[in-house]
């Protein structure tokens, strides 16, 4: 019964309606597995060689959130970190990360202003997105994406923008029937953007018109946030609150096929909220997503079959590299999979609870592989770094208030966003 209310406490903490002081059931906590490495005894695949990388047009690098593997010094430092805006509260929150190119960082903060930073620290430009007549700390949500020459923004408004890079003038707006619940998506010519009542839409980049709608199966609760879509150029796939999953064509939004990932964890409350909270990473011939409640899946990009379903659900997007899949489970824990068979190579407990406050789950966003290290971004004292071929913890890049979305990696440099609204860069 401890271990269940723990564990409880950490799905509460995911939920939408719930905010930033969720308080823990008492009695004596105990990790789920020992707080250290184990490894299965799988051979782990090297990494594919590290490459500059110019570009991070989404949160996970890129439309499809796929990067091969960004070079990244092995020991980064600190070398500026600059206000970007308003952090988190009580009644707000910063729910994603930078984005950005060699000009300039782009970072959404807890009051729906975007900001740009050039790769040296300096301002370029922010506006603010707070709709006409509404409190500024009802936009929180939605994201950033570059593409076409443009930035894409949501808000919990329900309002998407396309702006000028360069200067940030307007160039359309146009506005959604609920919340945005992540950023958008760039695929090609369009660019596409769900919103917290499971209604995806895809607009023209250069107009702004609705070229299409999908409607996809509503969930009873969702996750602060929520998933964002992925897309290969002719495919994009939908997350819903309710697990479904529905990839469509680009081009006119017909289905191709649709899956779930309905699997949670038996006698947890939360195994009932089905939410993609791991965002769907679309590689050549697979599609990998998870939901909170205590499932990884790998599908059949060409068809929507299942190849294999790991049962622990995933707080963020996985970083996929090579045939190394990587990332945070629901209970905490770090785990390297094999791509092509979805068997543990190793595992790595993390810290369940916030070390800072004990009544508090700890927040995790990521992770991504960077100069041959995997890099996690935790809600509490900032970056850490394990190895990928064994887990092993190999140090900590401090942010002191904690990171809010996952880092980003342009040109040799981690970008991380802080719960202060901060914009912290290492090189």
């Amino acid at each position: 019964m401890i271990l269940r209310a723990s564990l409880l406490a950490l799905g509460a903490l995911l939920l939408t309606a719930c905010g930033d002081d969720e308080e823990i059931l008492q009695g004596e906590r105990i990790a789920v597995r020992p707080h250290d490495v184990v490894s299965t005894g799988a051979t782990p695949g090297a990494l594919p060689p590290a490459s500059p990388n110019a570009a991070w047009t989404h949160e996970g690098g890129s439309e499809s959130h796929l990067v091969p593997h960004p070079a990244l010094a092995p020991a980064p430092s600190r070398v500026f970190a600059v206000s970007v805006g308003q952090g988190g509260g009580t009644d707000a929150r910063i729910t994603s990360g930078p984005v950005g190119n060699a000009t300039a960082i782009y970072t959404l903060d807890a009051r729906a202003q975007i900001t740009a930073t050039s790769p040296s620290g300096a301002r370029l430009w922010s506006r603010s997105l707070v709709a006409q007549g509404q409190p500024e700390s009802d936009g929180f949500g939605g994201g950033v994406s570059l593409g076409q020459g443009s930035v894409f923004v949501t808000t919990g408004f329900g309002e998407i923008y396309a702006l000028d890079a360069t200067t940030g003038a307007v160039q359309w707006q146009q506005q959604a029937d609920a919340p945005f619940r992540a950023p958008p998506t760039v695929a090609g010519r369009r660019v596409i953007a769900v919103a917290r009542n499971d209604v995806a839409t895809a607009y023209d980049v250069q107009t702004g018109q609705i070229l299409w709608r999908l409607t996809g199966a509503r969930g009873d609760a969702g996750v602060l946030g929520g998933a964002q879509a992925a897309s290969n150029g002719a495919l994009v796939v939908l997350p819903f609150s309710s697990g479904e999953l529905v990839a469509a064509f680009a081009r006119n939004g017909r289905r191709a096929w649709a899956a779930a990932i309905t699997a949670g964890r038996r006698g947890l409350a939360r195994s009932s909220i089905g939410d993609v909270t791991g965002d769907p990473v679309f590689g050549d011939v697979d599609v990998i997503a998870g939901n909170q409640s205590g499932s990884l899946v790998s599908i059949d990009a060409r068809t929507g079959r299942r190849n294999w379903t790991h049962p622990d659900g995933a707080q963020d997007a996985a970083a996929v590299v090579g045939q190394g899949v990587f990332f945070v489970t629901d209970q905490a824990e770090l785990i390297r999979l094999d791509r092509s068979t979805g068997a543990v190579v190793w595992r790595t407990q993390l810290d369940l609870l916030n070390p800072r406050d004990d009544d508090l789950a700890a927040r995790y966003r990521g992770p991504v592989v960077a100069g041959g290290q995997v890099y996690v971004a935790n809600g509490h004292n900032g970056v850490q770094v394990f190895s990928p071929t064994d887990g092993s913890s190999l140090g900590r890049l401090d942010v002191a208030d904690g990171v809010a979305g996952a880092p980003a990696v342009i040109n040799n440099t981690l970008y991380v966003l802080s719960n202060s609204g901060t914009l912290h860069a290492f090189r």
